[in-house]
């Protein structure tokens, strides 16, 4: 299990540098803005990257992106599984699924 951080990555940032901060979080935006892929398709190449590398919080907060914006569980793990081959191997592919498994549990667990 990763560790969990208090708040979102770029957020810590911001409250460590708000300059530094702000201009990552254009940079970000203007990547995004950049070309025709619509952000719902970015967001799942970012996923799959992550998956790749093993970021399992930065993962998770782009997965729960997704899911916001209406992509189902099922499209996010295809995301993961079409890097087998390619960019990742079966571990990584395997572990980010369970990231995703984790996400969906916590959708449909009943609230307290």
């Amino acid at each position: 299990m990763a560790e969990i951080l208090s708040r979102v990555p770029s957020e810590l940032l911001v409250a460590e540098s708000p300059r530094a901060g702000h201009a990552f979080r254009e940079l970000r935006e203007a990547l995004l803005e950049a070309g025709p892929l619509d952000r719902r398709t970015c967001e799942l190449i970012v996923v799959a990257g992550l998956a790749t590398g093993g970021y399992e919080d930065s993962f998770k907060i782009h997965a729960r992106r997704l899911l916001d914006m209406g992509v189902s569980h099922v499209a996010i793990k295809h995301a993961v599984m079409v890097t087998l081959g390619a960019s990742s191997v079966m571990f990584e592919v395997a572990r980010a699924l369970t990231w995703v498994d984790e996400l969906e549990a916590a959708d449909v667990a009943p609230a307290t």
